[in-house]
């Protein structure tokens, strides 16, 4: 049976056929499989028969396919694998839907307990299944437990950063979850008025959903609020708005929520619930604004419009409105930078009124002005004033600190902000409109931890009272964007009594270990020699002008990410990189000559009368062209300066030609190779093909392939569990630089199989392919000859396991079938000239140990769905 054709046609049904028609059609089809038999297959179109009655509400069914489902993996032998675990997801999601609770909880941790067996901690696999047992948890009202589920995937989610909409709906989901136990406590609350612990805690479940809410938009709105889901969290910050008894900000969420509804789903009852919550904010908003001259003479807001915020003693400050301010407090000395401008108004506002207003957690609130922002880099001019500039400062606080005071110290921040406005409105003649000088996002109360997290945009790193002296580990390291530690050690600490707040940055300053070190200064120097040295050069060669300014603007930032890696310090905003290489120079010598050169190539046109009547030639290069001499300068600048460091040996060109960056690699990833494990390899290869494999794009819309992670993980790594370390290190290499420079080597692998299964669609894709030298061809045939004649005895030996794979022979290829021998060949086409060479000594070695690589390959394939040998497989199918 051929299943994937079998559920696109289902999948077409949907909107043409009946549901009964629907129906039948599965239902014909799992007794096809059977008949054929084909399992397999069977065991995938019950799955989707199961999600059809569960869909339509048809319990009954549901549930008697569910048994059918678990009873036939049981018979193939499945039980205790991945795939078994997927199925019985699946139909603990039915059980969930069907009301079969206490059936659907054992089930998830039925499918949990084979997880933690068979996969590591952190796939994707998890992020799926405490979701959904989060949604059984919230069904059932255990809201403690749901949120649990929701913290778990979101631990799992964060360790995969391209995976932004996940992130954003299970930050959503846990705020949602939050938003629930709150209302909770509140009842409890009001039954025992005078528990104040109840209260507090009340308080902080509510200040928790608030931030995963905030951010759940921050990265819809980074997507440009494209993804339908954004509505649902728009919606969510309404409800959350309204417990606060905030309503007309309410209302505005729903209203925004309300419109991505309609542009995406209609007015459908979701619309009409939403439009219910608008229409109760609006009423409850207007009526408070009626009272609000009653309620609220001579403070900032009603007790009753905050009911859940108590701060007694503190007041309205009123220090500020009778402080007279100078001349010099608002207009500061020309040229004087804006960090230091923040720092004498903390000093001279700021300072008073913590002392004033909050004198027991004085020495508890750490102070500055860190983030985002040219002037906490000390970069800004009179161009910065156009946006996000003015004064301010940070206030950062220990959780404890910020379920007590966060709040109330917020109000009166923002208070001491807009009376000095208005000061500066009054003297200046300012217009309040175009003021654009008050920065509450990036100033003003913040949570330690979840400053931080909120910057550096990755999940729970810390936990700030606890493991503040801990070092980060390297994959911790890895997921962090460079420009983003740059914003967290820049500015300045004006004070922290605690030292909590300067523990962490102090820490984060500290810079990447040696070997993430190694490992992004490998990226730089590769992009430098691409771009600059080989690519720009190329470009010129061929007239094609663009690309070739594209080349050298990218081999500029490379020059400059390198120089900012050697002095060991985060490059910031690429806006900002070459300000910042005048600050450089601290720990070795000043870059001051490749600034100067930079500033030469970005004052040259490009060098096209350089390159009339000069043939292209990738070794020699052409010095004519000021560019290239330039950049082939700056190469010896770094080259000296990492050869000064230690990092690389320098290697004596024999005829004089400038150094090329990229053959230095080896050198500054010796500790990284040494480091990694063959597990390790495994994993970031399979990781970095299923990257690639994503992106592939076919004539006929994504596979269905493309969405089963599981299998795909399966079979690469029973693969590559075979190999040596250092051909696993060579491929290693092959893909990083492919996904560096943007090529797919997965796509190029199925663009080079079609030579046999497409050949007039190949001879189409054939002049964009890399070219192969005939001697190199030969060894990949001898390495075929040998590979196919393995798995040639293999099926003989175990018929049903080599039934499950590809056919053997390219004689047996057509536009739907591709061989194991044509799969071998594009595959081996996609190597570079050292992992063939290694892959060649590999299968050698093979051989002479009298060993079946197939053998070893399948019999990895069999252990990681389950079984315990190829044999108990055989036997078992």
């Amino acid at each position: 049976m051929d299943i994937n054709q079998v559920l696109t046609e289902y999948d077409s049904m949907f909107g043409v056929k009946g549901l009964d028609e629907i129906e039948a059609f599965l239902v014909e089809q799992i007794d096809k499989a059977y008949a054929e038999p084909d399992y397999y297959s069977a065991v995938t179109l019950l799955n989707e028969i199961i999600g059809f009655c569960r869909d339509t509400s048809q319990n009954e069914k549901g549930l008697k396919y569910c048994e059918q489902d678990l009873k036939l993996m049981r018979e193939m032998g499945l039980e205790g694998g991945v795939e078994y675990a997927t199925s019985l997801l699946n139909v603990a999601n039915a059980y969930r839907a069907f009301g079969k609770w206490e059936d659907s909880l054992a089930l998830y941790q039925q499918t949990q307990a084979i997880y933690q067996k068979k996969l590591p901690a952190g796939e994707f696999n998890y992020a799926s299944l405490y979701n959904n047992w989060s949604l059984l948890y919230q069904e059932m009202q255990d809201f403690d437990n749901a949120r649990i589920m929701l913290e778990k995937a979101l631990e799992v989610v964060y360790g995969y950063p391209d995976a932004v909409m996940p992130i954003a709906t299970t930050h959503c989901n846990l705020a949602v979850t939050l938003l629930h136990l709150y209302q909770e406590k509140q009842r409890e609350c009001q039954k025992i008025p005078e528990h104040e612990d109840m209260s507090k805690q009340a308080k902080e479940i509510y200040s928790q959903a608030v931030r995963h809410l905030k951010k759940a938009l921050e990265i819809h709105e980074r997507d440009g609020g494209q993804d339908m889901h954004y509505s649902g969290v728009l919606s969510a910050m309404g409800d959350a708005l309204y417990l606060d008894r905030r309503y007309g900000e309410a209302a505005e969420y729903y209203a925004k929520a309300m419109k991505e509804l309609e542009k995406h789903v209609g007015r459908t009852e979701a619309y009409d619930r939403v439009a219910e919550n608008y229409a109760a904010a609006v009423r409850l908003s207007e009526e408070a604004s009626d009272r609000q001259g009653a309620d609220q003479q001579g403070t900032g807001c009603s007790e009753e419009e905050h009911p859940s915020t108590e701060h007694p003693g503190v007041g309205q400050s009123v220090f500020v409105a009778d402080r007279q301010a100078s001349e010099e407090d608002e207009e500061p000395e020309a040229g004087q930078g804006n960090l230091v401008r923040c720092r004498r108004f903390y000093e001279d506002y700021g300072a008073p009124m913590i002392h004033e207003m909050f004198p027991e957690y004085e020495h508890r609130i750490a102070v500055g002005m860190v983030g985002e922002g040219s002037d906490c880099f000390g970069f800004d001019d009179e161009i910065s004033k156009d946006h996000d500039y003015g004064i301010g400062f940070c206030m950062w606080l220990l959780p404890e600190d910020d379920r007590q005071i966060g709040e109330v110290l917020q109000k009166e921040y923002d208070r001491l902000i807009d009376e000095y406005r208005q000061r500066l409105i009054n003297s200046r003649g300012y217009e309040a409109d175009i003021i654009e000088l008050f920065l509450k996002k990036r100033r003003g109360v913040f949570e330690i931890h979840a400053f931080y997290e909120d910057l550096l945009g990755t999940g729970a790193i810390w936990n700030v009272q606890e493991d503040v002296n801990k070092p980060l580990r390297d994959d911790v390291w890895q997921r962090l964007a460079e420009e983003r530690l740059a914003t967290v050690v820049n500015g300045e600490v004006f004070r922290d009594d605690l030292g909590t707040f300067t523990a962490i940055r102090e820490q984060i300053r500290a810079y990447y270990s040696d070997e993430i070190r190694g490992k992004r200064m490998a990226e730089k120097l590769h992009e430098f020699s691409q771009y600059a040295q080989s690519n720009y050069s190329r470009m010129m060669a061929r007239k094609d002008y663009v690309t070739a300014k594209i080349c050298v603007a990218e081999g500029m930032k490379a020059a400059m990410e390198l120089c900012y890696l050697l002095d060991r310090v985060y490059a910031p905003y690429y806006k900002w990189m070459r300000k910042g290489m005048e600050t450089l120079g601290r720990r070795s010598a000043p870059p001051q000559k490749i600034i100067k050169i930079l500033d030469r190539i970005s004052g040259l046109e490009l060098q096209a009368e350089a390159w009339e009547n000069v043939a292209y030639d990738p070794v020699k290069g052409n010095h004519e062209d000021q560019i290239m001499a330039a950049f082939d300068q700056i190469a010896e600048e770094l080259l000296d300066e990492m050869e000064w460091q230690g990092l690389v040996q320098r290697r004596i060109s024999m005829d004089g030609q400038p150094p090329f960056l990229e053959n230095y690699i080896g050198d500054v990833l010796e500790r990284k190779a040494s480091a990694m494990s063959k597990e390790e390899y495994v994993e970031k290869i399979v990781a970095l093909e299923w990257k690639q494999f994503d992106k592939v794009e076919n004539e006929g819309g994504r596979a269905d392939c493309q969405n089963n992670w599981n299998t795909f993980s399966i079979m690469r790594k029973s693969q590559y569990l075979t190999w040596t370390e250092e051909l696993l290190a060579s491929f290693y290499q092959d893909l990083m630089e492919a996904d560096e420079r943007g090529w797919n080597l997965i796509t190029e692998k199925y663009a080079r199989m079609m030579e046999s299964t497409a050949p007039e669609k190949y001879a189409g894709l054939e002049k964009d392919l890399p070219k192969r030298s005939e001697e190199r061809i030969a060894i990949q045939e001898e390495i075929i000859k040998i590979q196919v004649g393995w798995m040639e005895e293999f099926a003989d030996k175990y018929p049903k396991m080599a039934g499950n794979a590809r056919s053997i022979h390219t004689s047996e290829d057509t536009p739907y079938n591709t061989s194991y021998e044509t799969y071998l060949r594009g595959e081996l086409g996609t190597y570079s000239e050292e992992t063939l060479i290694l892959y060649g000594r590999f299968i050698v070695s093979v051989q002479q140990a009298g060993k079946n690589l197939a053998y070893e390959i399948m019999n990895q394939t069999a252990l990681l769905y389950g079984y315990e040998s190829v044999k108990d497989a055989e036997e078992k199918l």
